[in-house]
């Protein structure tokens, strides 16, 4: 076969065209690959929060003293010894933190907004309903840096402390 001009830019056409398909396959495949991997890093941000969120939960379960200093804590904040207002003040700690990651991470867009939804009411109930939440607040606050400190701190203004129970 004698190699004219015309054959070699057919074969270097063929080429051009074969190399683009592969580029454009390459393309395909890592987007498919980072679609794969947002969805499993998306799942591991959701379990964080839950573990982080579920954990100060699962202490009290565990632990019938620290149960019943936060019922005290809750309701009559002052009432607590300074050893058992600090067990209180790290188990709310605890609870902030979670608050805060959940925060970002929706932000960010890393969890399902159902799960912000759902955890964000609750931390504002408990704001709304239990006093010891605004003594550990007006004690903590610095423990947390904006925006997150902010948005708490407008959810403390729109609730008055409640009455002693």
């Amino acid at each position: 076969m004698k190699l004219t001009r015309s054959t070699l830019e057919y074969w270097a056409l063929v080429a051009e065209i074969v190399g683009g398909l592969a580029v454009v396959v390459s393309v395909i495949y890592l987007a498919v690959q980072i679609r794969d991997n947002t969805r499993v890093l998306r799942s591991q941000a959701h379990y964080n929060a839950l573990s982080l969120a579920q954990r100060p939960r699962e202490m009290v379960i565990e632990n019938e003293g620290l149960s019943k200093i936060l019922s005290v804590c809750f309701s009559t904040p002052d009432k607590l010894t300074e050893e058992e207002w600090i067990r209180c003040s790290d188990y709310l700690l605890m609870q902030f933190n979670a608050w805060e990651y959940l925060y970002y991470q929706n932000r960010d867009g890393s969890i399902p907004k159902e799960l912000w939804v759902g955890a964000d009411a609750s931390f504002k109930r408990l704001i709304a309903t239990k006093n010891g939440y605004h003594r550990f607040w007006a004690e903590w606050d610095i423990a947390f840096d904006e925006p997150f400190r902010s948005y708490v701190k407008r959810e403390f203004a729109k609730k008055p402390v409640p009455t002693q129970q």
